[in-house]
């Protein structure tokens, strides 16, 4: 799964379709339910305001959580800890059927944690192989 933020075109857009000057409301954070790291930054957008929306515009609105949507404006670059430290190690555990359920890793400041969020996991892992960490994979067997 991956998130792209929204041009600032496709605002200016939206925003003349809803009818409005500027977007008056405070941006909020996507967090990672694991490790309350960041996942990304949005702009909430109102149910009423999406039903508004054009189809084409519609398409750019992702839906946050059960009737909250809200437009993508930031995404970190690269994997951040929530405690400031650097990753060292990373940890995978894989069902029986191949698919991912758990992510977990620690930090030099003695961290532990564990992601939730797939577009966190997959930042995670690629900073682990763009900075060649060790990954053990583990395989959970459910009896």
């Amino acid at each position: 799964m991956a998130l792209k933020t929204v041009e600032h075109e496709h605002i200016k857009e939206i925003l003349e379709a809803l009818s409005l000057k500027s977007f008056t409301r405070p941006f909020a954070g996507l967090i990672d339910p694991g490790d309350f790291g960041t996942v990304g930054t949005y702009l909430p957008i109102y149910p009423e305001e999406y039903k508004k929306l054009p189809p084409n515009l519609q398409r750019h609105v992702y839906l946050i959580a059960p009737g909250r949507y809200g437009l993508i404006c930031f995404l970190p670059r690269t994997f951040e800890a929530p405690d400031g430290g650097k990753v060292t190690e990373v940890a995978t555990v894989f069902s029986a059927w191949g698919k991912m359920i758990k992510v977990s890793y620690k930090t030099d400041k003695g961290g532990d944690f564990e992601t939730e969020h797939t577009i966190r996991q997959d930042k995670l892992l690629l900073y682990a192989k763009n900075k060649k960490l060790p990954v053990k994979t583990s395989v959970k067997i459910s009896s």
